[in-house]
């Protein structure tokens, strides 16, 4: 398979689902602000964002398969970076909250910030390794 289809595939995939995630997370927020749910109405509606967001992993994952080695390689070190940048903020934040009374930091923030990482490091990795972009 070429890159410039796999690249269209993982977009036609990525976005629909990114989308999906964040109109369902506002939903249910705003559901449960303004409507008279059921306590475990929102507990059930989470389903629908946790597949969106499944499915965004999963385009990576098929896009990373689906690339040439070198690209490959490109793409794997970018997530490994996003892995660490999570990981960082995680133990630093939460030391930061034990010792020095940090407010707490929300868990859900912790998957944009690996997306965001993960595509810094994914373009700094391409431009440096003189891959295309």
């Amino acid at each position: 398979m070429t890159v410039e289809r796999a690249t269209r595939r993982y977009f036609a995939l990525l976005v629909p689902a990114m989308l999906v995630f964040m109109l369902s997370t506002l939903g249910i927020v705003w559901a449960d602000d303004t409507l008279a749910l059921p306590a475990a109405a929102p507990y059930a509606l989470t389903v629908i964002p946790i597949a969106a967001l499944l499915s965004t992993y999963w385009a990576l994952w098929r896009f990373i398969t689906e690339i040439d080695e070198f690209l490959r390689l490109i793409q794997i070190k970018s997530i490994i970076i996003g892995l660490i940048v999570v990981m960082m903020v995680i133990t630093g934040w939460g030391l930061m909250e034990i010792y020095a009374d940090a407010p707490a930091l929300g868990i859900f923030w912790l998957n944009p910030l690996f997306w965001v990482a993960y595509a810094i490091a994914a373009v700094i990795i391409t431009k440096r390794d003189g891959g295309v972009w």
